[in-house]
């Protein structure tokens, strides 16, 4: 008989421990973590490009905003000439310009263009990667072709209208009560801010006339006295032709030309320029590649425009009564993926790049203002 305490045993059983991956697991999971890299480094470039691009447009845009900002006010006021305006006569009868030189465009015109040739409405626009400032007989003002005036060449790069507003801004320091004039000064109760050689609009008390002179005194004087004839370009005597009394107004009389030129950055640029007498230019807006321009003209006196028409072909330049402006702005950087080929319209001219065309984002903008003295 076998013992009944005795036990089955079974032969024990050796746990193997994994030490490594295999080859074929390696493989794979590298395999894997090159798909993850791969996707996000995808994931990160389209994203980095569409924000540059976005940018590109965003700069582009606020470019295109700026120019309008800045060119509707200075339009629309054309032709502002304080209370002698409200008169309703010609500024030119009623007002003696005592400058040795008058303005480029004369005083009571409101505003003048210069239409760069081949540039108007169905003709084709290729714009140069270089820029170039042609020569004055490049632009057309009116139907008598006039070119564009001397103290702009050479700062209007090509394929680029100009141009040239008048308007007066009201000082606003009364004259002194008890003392307006004396000599050939205007007494006022307060200093002017304005600089030394700037251009003057003076009435007579009940604004039926008036004298426009140079002034030769600087900012911080509380008077303006009348220049002579030592200055550019100085006046036709020193001494008023009329006598000023309390009720005189006095405005800065303000003659602004408007066009793209290069700016410092070697970009092209929107730059204004005081002109009478000529101001160093301001430059306003980096990126404005052109400007183009039509006039609106009322040829039956509705005080609306009949018809658009560029600045070579305007007969009369008191039958102007709106504006029609369009821009080409640009971004600061190339950011598409591909060269920029496209073709804009800009107020019917055809705008294409050349053969160097680049990879930046472009915005064409439009505007129209009607200058408020003709409505």
């Amino acid at each position: 008989m076998k013992p009944n305490n005795m036990k089955h045993t079974q032969p024990m059983k050796l746990r193997t421990r994994q030490t490594g991956l295999s080859l074929i697991e390696l493989m794979i999971a590298m395999a894997l973590g090159l798909l993850l890299t791969l996707g996000v480094t995808q994931i990160y470039l389209s994203g980095n490009e569409t924000y540059r691009q976005t940018q590109g447009m965003s700069y582009a845009q606020e470019s295109a905003r700026f120019v309008s900002a800045i060119l509707k006010p200075d339009l629309r006021s054309a032709g502002s000439f304080g209370c002698l305006a409200e008169m309703g006569r010609p500024l030119d009868q009623v007002v003696d310009i005592r400058l040795n030189v008058g303005p480029v465009v004369p005083a009571g015109q409101a505003i003048q263009g210069w239409e760069y040739r081949g540039t108007g409405p169905a003709d084709s626009i290729t714009l140069a990667s270089a820029l170039v400032t042609p020569t004055a007989g490049n632009w057309d003002s009116g139907t008598s072709g006039d070119d564009l005036p001397a103290d702009l060449v050479g700062s209007v790069v090509a394929n680029s209208d100009v141009i040239i507003v008048n308007a007066a801004s009201k000082i606003n320091v009364p004259l002194d009560a008890t003392n307006p004039q004396n000599g050939n000064s205007l007494n006022l109760t307060g200093s002017t801010g304005l600089p030394v050689n700037r251009v003057i609009l003076a009435t007579s008390e009940d604004c039926s006339e008036g004298e426009i002179f140079q002034k030769s005194n600087n900012a911080n004087a509380t008077s303006i006295t009348m220049a002579g004839g030592n200055t550019n370009p100085g006046n036709n005597g020193n001494t008023f032709n009329l006598n000023y009394g309390p009720q005189t107004r006095v405005y800065e009389f303000v003659s602004t030309a408007f066009y793209i030129g290069q700016g410092t950055n070697g970009e092209p640029a929107l730059f204004r320029r005081l002109m009478t007498p000529p101001q160093p230019p301001q430059e306003l807006v980096s990126g404005v590649e052109t400007l183009q321009i039509l006039y609106g003209i009322d040829t039956v006196g509705t005080s609306a425009a009949d018809s658009y028409v560029a600045g070579d072909q305007v007969a009369d330049w008191g039958q102007v009564v709106s504006i029609r402006f369009s821009a080409m702005t640009r971004s600061q950087d190339e950011v598409l993926e591909d060269v920029n080929t496209r073709n804009f319209d800009m107020l019917g001219s055809e705008v294409s790049q050349g053969n160097t065309a680049d990879r930046r984002v472009r915005v064409v903008s439009i505007g129209t203002t009607a200058i408020r003295t003709r409505m």
